[in-house]
């Protein structure tokens, strides 16, 4: 799969998405060649021989649980004797209720799933395989995103047991209100970091004993470590995935970044960045850099905030040799210790679902702020009039494909807060995170690392 490559421009305004703001509906069309997993859904005159079947699917986000009550209605529609139960579960407990409940046979039949609990469920066999049934995996391979470098597979086995939701890059999403009240105009969208920096500076607002109401710029640190590691052509992980790479010149350039930004210039305020994306709708900072799912977050949860987003500013202004890290969502696995009646029930509806082209490119990806993963709709032309989804395809064949491990991910966190808060010399930080992180990623020997598979691996730094 290509994408074409173009210079950066701005790509989402709430005014330009109010058309596809709401909901999507999911209505059944009756296409037997529809194949997005490259087996076509074929209608059954009944399921589960007409006898009554009850699935729970659990999910922890209001707003999806909206469409995917929608598909277990059409599909009910369908099928009388089958019910289809959404039901809400809060993220503080999700987790633990499937690693506890789906061994005991105890779980929902299917639930909602995210990329970094990937290897934990994988080592757990906790997620049921894709039967041939429902997709063909050489027809995956060719024709959605992330199959061929392994992004779906758990590592020790090879086997796949999710189709993604949709593929998200990072971004730069900007409050235009406040843009414009500083006097900033569509000229002094920031290429590079240093541009970037003095925007931010310009953005800040503090209260009369100089403290920052207004952040310029806010982030998730760790997210932001991540992609302006690979913008510079450092990999994460050496070659064969058993080390990281962090006490290098890269990594350290992309801290002091962030340590000018908050020690020299005072426009990152940490305690705000704590909020994370919630800092934007609420006022707090004027920038944010963040995964392209925010784009769904804003719509849904501030619909009156005027909003923009940028690709996001590199060391040079080039998106070569790499743009950021791609990543991404993925919707439901089935419970592997449901009874057999159930998990057939269960790949049937995941089957339909993904049969549909107006699920996959409207509920899956632009409703979320994601560009489709399947390459056959990529001409389709809500995704070509996206602008969120348009321009993240431009940079795509600069993006690096990988979902790092939870433990490293944390741990980076944890680096990127003591730098914030100055708690010690940047190299020592340095050192003493890269011992932490090959400490944590000894303790398992499958983590799904691929980023050595990224297209452009040639245009990263030579013998890393």
């Amino acid at each position: 799969m290509s994408f074409k490559l173009t210079r950066r421009q701005a790509i989402l305004s709430s005014a330009a998405m109010a058309t596809i703001a709401s909901t999507p509906s999911a209505v059944w069309a009756d296409g037997h060649g529809q194949a997005a997993t490259g087996v076509p859904y074929v209608r059954k005159d009944q399921i589960n021989n007409g006898e009554p079947i009850k699935l729970e699917y659990w999910e922890w986000s209001g707003q999806r649980a909206d469409y995917q009550r929608q598909w277990a209605a059409a599909y009910m529609e369908m099928y009388p004797n089958v019910e289809i139960e959404v039901v809400l579960q809060p993220w503080a407990s999700y987790w633990p209720s499937l690693i506890t409940n789906v061994p005991a046979g105890a779980g929902p039949a299917m639930w909602h799933m995210h990329a970094s609990k990937q290897a934990e469920f994988c080592g757990g066999n906790l997620m049921d395989p894709i039967p041939a049934s429902a997709a063909d995996p050489a027809y995956l391979n060719e024709n959605w995103i992330g199959y061929s470098e392994g992004a779906m597979q758990c590592a020790a086995t090879g086997s796949i047991h999710t189709v993604p939701m949709g593929a998200m890059m990072p971004l730069l999403f900007v409050n235009l209100d406040k843009w414009e009240a500083a006097g900033l105009t569509e000229a002094d969208v920031p290429n590079t970091w240093e541009e970037l920096r003095a925007v931010a500076v310009k953005l800040t607002e503090r209260d009369a004993r100089g403290r920052i109401t207004v952040a310029g710029l806010s982030m998730d640190g760790q997210e932001w470590l991540q992609n302006a590691v690979y913008q510079q052509g450092r990999f994460l992980f050496n070659e064969d995935a058993t080390a990281v790479q962090v006490n290098n010149p890269e990594y350290r350039t992309a801290l002091q970044f962030i340590a000018d930004l908050v020690h020299s210039d005072k426009a990152l305020d940490n305690e705000i960045a704590s909020t994370r994306h919630e800092a934007l709708p609420a006022g707090q900072a004027a920038m944010y850099v963040g995964f392209s799912w925010i784009a769904g977050f804003m719509r849904a949860n501030a619909p009156d905030i005027n909003w923009s987003a940028f690709l996001l500013p590199t060391p040079d202004g080039e998106l070569a040799p790499a743009y950021g890290n791609i990543r991404f969502a993925i919707e439901a696995a089935i419970n592997p210790f449901a009874d057999e009646a159930t998990k057939a029930v269960a790949w049937d509806f995941w089957h339909f679902n993904y049969s549909r082209e107006d699920v996959i490119v409207e509920d899956l990806a632009l409703f979320n702020g994601f560009l489709p993963p399947y390459s056959k709709v990529l001409d389709d032309p809500r995704v070509t009039g996206d602008p969120l989804a348009s321009t993240m395809a431009k940079a795509g064949s600069l993006g690096v494909i990988n979902d790092l491990p939870n433990v490293i991910r944390d741990e980076q966190l944890e680096l990127v807060t003591a730098v914030i808060l100055g708690q010690g010399d940047l190299d020592d930080l340095l050192a003493q995170s890269e011992e932490a992180q090959n400490r944590l990623l000894a303790e398992r020997a499958d983590w799904n690392i691929i980023e050595r598979n990224y297209a452009n691996a040639s245009l990263m730094l030579a013998g890393q």
